[in-house]
C-alpha cells in the first residue's frame, strides 16, 4: 500500500532555475512559452516525479485495485495539469512533427484518462504503469527549456 509521502511537502530542492519555492502552499515552474515570454505555473516537480517513481518502483506481486486507483487519481492531475503545458511550449522547437507528436501524445493521454481505469487488478496495475511512464515524458518536455544546452 503507498505511503502519503509522496504527496507531502518534500524538502529537497531541484534546480532553482526551474523550480522555486512561491509561497508555503506549493511550488512553480517557470516556463518559456512558444512566442519567448516566461509563466509561472503551478507544477510540483518534485511530488510529480515521487508518484511516478512510486507507481514504477519495482514491488514482489501486484498492488491492490484501491491502490492503483489511488495513483491513477495521483497521475490523472499530473497529466492533466502537463499535457496542455508540453503542448503549448512545443511549438518552439521550429520542428512541426515535434509538436504534432506531442498533441498526439496529449490527445492519447486524455483518452486515457477519459477509459478510467480497468476493473481487473492486474489490468489496472499495467495501466497506472503506462500512465507513468507518459507523465515522465511529459514531465520532461515541460522541463526542456529553450537555450538551456538540451
Amino acid at each position: 500500500m503507498p505511503t502519503q509521502s509522496a504527496h507531502q511537502d518534500t524538502e529537497g530542492s531541484p534546480p532553482q532555475r526551474l523550480l522555486q519555492l512561491a509561497s508555503p502552499e506549493g511550488r512553480v515552474l517557470t516556463v518559456v512559452r512558444a512566442d519567448g515570454t516566461t509563466a509561472k505555473l503551478p507544477v510540483d516537480v518534485v511530488l510529480i516525479s515521487e508518484t511516478v517513481s512510486q507507481v514504477l518502483e519495482h514491488r514482489e506481486g501486484t498492488p491492490d485495485r484501491t491502490v492503483c486507483a489511488q495513483w491513477f487519481r495521483w497521475l490523472a492531475g499530473h497529466l492533466r495539469l502537463l499535457a496542455p503545458i508540453a503542448v503549448q511550449q512545443a511549438p518552439r522547437w521550429g520542428d512541426p512533427e515535434r509538436t504534432e507528436l506531442v498533441e498526439e501524445g496529449a490527445a492519447a493521454v486524455d483518452r486515457a484518462l477519459a477509459a478510467g481505469l480497468p476493473a481487473d487488478q492486474h489490468a489496472a496495475y499495467v495501466y497506472v504503469q503506462e500512465l507513468a511512464r507518459e507523465c515522465r515524458g511529459l514531465l520532461g518536455l515541460v522541463l526542456d527549456q529553450p537555450g538551456d544546452g538540451r
